[in-house]
């Protein structure tokens, strides 16, 4: 082979090199792209007049929301609510003014993503997939129909 070859035969695979390196970027930034479009983020607020509250900052609606309360480590009080627009906000009645527990939501994306929020001391914190839970259905409250927390005396 020439020397002229050589050079060529290098060009032309530095070029391939950087073509699919390309690619490859391109496509992971358009699938995050596309997560991102879709993602649910919920948070707890607290409300002077009303108590807690839960509220998709998101840009997706999130769905099979379930909301428990934290305590010494362990989840306990699973409650499931309505799913939650983009935008929206859902009063957590059941929890009131509670401040003795910490909180926390499981939730999916349109794709059925999972994601967990969790809250405690005011910060709340997002992650992708389910840190508790999940529970048998029979097992969980219902918006609805469930009892004010009463606080452990103590």
């Amino acid at each position: 082979m020439k020397p002229n070859e050589i050079v060529s035969a290098l060009f032309s695979c530095a070029a391939l090199i950087v073509s699919i390196i390309t690619f490859a970027l391109n496509y992971r930034n358009s699938r995050r792209s596309s997560v991102l479009a879709r993602k649910p983020v919920l948070v707890f607020e607290y409300q002077d007049d009303l108590g807690w509250a839960l509220r998709n900052v998101g840009s997706g609606p999130a769905l099979n929301v379930v909301v428990a309360q934290r305590l010494n480590g362990q989840w306990f009080n699973p409650v499931r609510t309505p799913p939650l627009s983009k935008e929206g906000t859902f009063i957590l009645r059941w929890l009131g003014h509670v401040n003795t527990t910490g909180l926390g939501a499981t939730y999916t994306d349109t794709e059925d993503l999972p994601y967990t929020s969790i809250c405690g001391n005011d910060l709340n914190k997002v992650t992708s997939g389910l840190v508790f839970g999940p529970w048998p259905e029979a097992s969980m409250g219902k918006h609805w129909n469930q009892p004010l927390y009463q606080e452990p005396l103590g």
